[in-house]
């Protein structure tokens, strides 16, 4: 059996959405990002610059190399030397971002961008003495030591939901997520709107009044990542924006098979849970 080193991250004192901790070095040059923005910075638009700093928490060491994506958009940006990155690339009025490191832990942390949130947000990250995930010789199937894929394991042996594991995922890396879900997950399908992708529940097709005319779906699943509910409370998810390639594990529930900790009162249109790969 390979013991691989299990990946955490401690986030300081536990940022609060939109209020983070103060970031202690700015970066020195603009980072590499993966994906088409062009903002011009101006004083009006400054805000937009927020920045993000990393550090190891047993030498405090800025660390370089850390992927620092949208989850919403898939656009990312590398930090610099200085354990730095602008934050430019998300949205007005914030986004989910995640951090990913060979070595370290992957998170997924809400940050707030507004006028009222300008201060820079400093993220500790924790290396690890174990791998994420250990394998059983004569089974091909990757049996994980982090809790969070732990859970999954335990989850799927219960057989209350649909799951899709790490082995049927990498058969179909490089697709679009959302493309990949609609044909595997039993109620959910695709709605698809201009360019973008979303998930909806086929067991509710339309919400308001039998004649208010809708014509298509728009009961739009719950989605946790790693654990920590993106939607609701924040923008809706595009599909076509997330690679398979990204994911580890993905579960389903409709509303009467639900865990507790991924139901959301307010939404009865099921519940969807991603689970970030380790690169």
């Amino acid at each position: 059996m390979h013991r691989i080193a299990k990946l955490c991250v401690v986030l300081t004192l536990g940022i609060p959405f939109g209020r983070p901790l103060l970031a202690q070095q700015p970066p020195t040059s603009p980072p590499d990002t993966n994906g088409t923005v062009r903002i011009s910075r101006t004083p009006e638009n400054a805000y937009r610059f927020r920045v993000l700093g990393v550090y190891d928490a047993t030498s405090g060491e800025p660390i370089a190399g850390v992927e620092v994506s949208d989850i919403l958009t898939g656009i990312s940006a590398m930090t610099t030397s200085t354990g730095t990155v602008s934050l430019f690339f998300l949205p007005e009025g914030g986004s989910f971002v995640r951090l990913r490191k060979v070595g370290y832990g992957v998170q997924t942390v809400p940050v707030s961008i507004s006028p009222a949130d300008t201060a820079p947000v400093t993220l500790i990250l924790t290396r690890a003495t174990q791998l994420d995930a250990v394998v059983v010789h004569g089974d091909s199937t990757p049996h994980y030591l982090s809790a969070g894929l732990r859970g999954f394991e335990e989850r799927s042996s219960h057989h209350l939901g649909h799951f899709i594991s790490e082995t049927e995922l990498r058969k179909n890396d490089s697709r679009q997520l959302g493309t990949m879900l609609g044909s595997r997950l039993p109620g959910v399908t695709v709605m698809t709107s201009r360019s973008s992708t979303y998930l909806v529940s086929t067991r509710k097709m339309c919400k308001g009044s039998a004649l208010s005319g809708c014509q298509r779906p728009n009961c739009f699943v719950s989605v946790y990542l790693d654990g920590a509910l993106i939607y609701p409370g924040g923008p809706l998810p595009d599909f076509s924006r997330m690679s398979v390639d990204d994911f580890a594990a993905v579960e389903f529930y409709e509303t009467s098979e639900v865990p507790p900790q991924f139901s959301d009162a307010g939404n009865d249109c099921g519940s969807l849970v991603l689970w970030s790969r380790v690169r």
